[in-house]
């Protein structure tokens, strides 16, 4: 989504172009928090998925709301991962989280920079809670945290409303393991697969994998703010983990064999424009190759046919200097 850099507020700026959001009649301004349906779902004792059943960007239909979220109850205090494209949604969240037990919320794991993992933070300050991501994903959210505000809130017609910025106040660049109210937590940055400072969060204990955006499920992948090289090298250490749960960024429940599907898509885009490469095609004369070599995974990957021709593009210069 990024153009013409891989910054991602030009992803959605990019996006905001491109995709214009069918808005129903009537219906502007900002929403609620009890306007969003959040259904915490139990994926393993204390360990809770909040899903949005959204499989597009950011628009009115949605409310902004197209991004997973998840939290532990430790008892002795609640984890969260991933807050949400604004403050209401954080509310929402929050809220639901309520629901479920009245343990304050003592951490939050920011996966990423992009704004709707995190731009729901402000709804959690009361509360004082310890805001972890990577450090390049804190600078990224500090420089553009704004903009991807406001672009929010015209994608979504206003739905989104106004959010206080509340950033991470710990970085977090190498694998660490915390005890958490009595609960292993293993924090595992990306390397950059796919975004600057990516986190994901694996609980041994419950065999879970708050995955972030290092994993889609249903919908297909946004490479362009990343590396894919080493996402796929990031999938085999997530791969070796054996989660019997995965909580992806974007998409539904899966267990492992989301893992090695995403693999093999990934692998297979980058052998197909190595083979573009080779073959002295420009990266837009490889789409095609790619787009034949592909053909057997697109069924598992809605959205494939909008996203390939960006992905081609923005990954064939890391193809092409791996090959040169």
């Amino acid at each position: 989504m990024t153009m013409p850099t891989r910054g991602g507020l030009w992803a959605l700026v990019f996006v905001m172009i491109l995709l214009p959001q069918a808005v129903p009649a009537g219906s502007t301004g900002a929403v609620a928090p009890a306007d969003y349906a959040m259904t915490p779902e139990a994926v393993a004792p204390s360990v809770y998925a909040v899903m949005t059943p959204a499989r597009d960007f950011p628009s009115r239909e949605n409310l902004g709301w197209n991004a997973n979220m998840a939290f532990v109850v430790t008892g002795d205090g609640v984890l969260v991962f991933d807050t949400g494209s604004s403050e209401t949604m954080g509310v929402a969240l929050r809220e639901a989280i309520a629901g479920v037990t009245d343990e304050p919320v003592r951490w939050i794991v920011n996966s990423h920079s992009h704004g709707d993992h995190w731009l729901g933070n402000a709804a959690f300050a009361d509360e004082e809670p310890e805001i972890m991501a990577g450090s390049a994903s804190i600078a990224r959210m500090e420089a553009e945290g704004e903009g991807w505000v406001e672009n929010f809130r015209e994608m979504t017609e206003g739905a989104t409303g106004d959010t206080t910025l509340r950033l991470p106040d710990t970085a977090v660049d190498e694998r660490i393991t915390r005890d958490l109210g009595g609960t292993e937590v293993v924090i595992i940055p990306s390397g950059g697969a796919h975004s600057p400072g990516d986190l994901s969060v694996w609980l041994p204990q419950a065999r879970v994998l708050l995955a972030g955006d290092v994993v889609y499920s249903d919908r297909a992948p946004s490479v362009w703010d990343g590396d894919v090289a080493r996402w796929i090298e990031l999938l085999d250490e997530l791969i070796a983990l054996e989660p019997a749960v995965v909580v992806p960024g974007h998409g539904r429940l899966e267990d492992a064999r989301t893992l090695d599907r995403l693999q093999r898509y990934l692998v297979t885009l980058w052998a197909a424009i190595e083979e573009g490469v080779e073959q002295g095609l420009a990266d837009f004369e490889t789409v095609p190759l790619v787009r034949e070599r592909m053909g057997e995974l697109v069924d598992d990957y809605p959205g494939f046919d909008d996203k390939i021709d960006r992905s081609v593009a923005t990954t064939y210069p890391d193809v092409e200097a791996a090959v040169f």
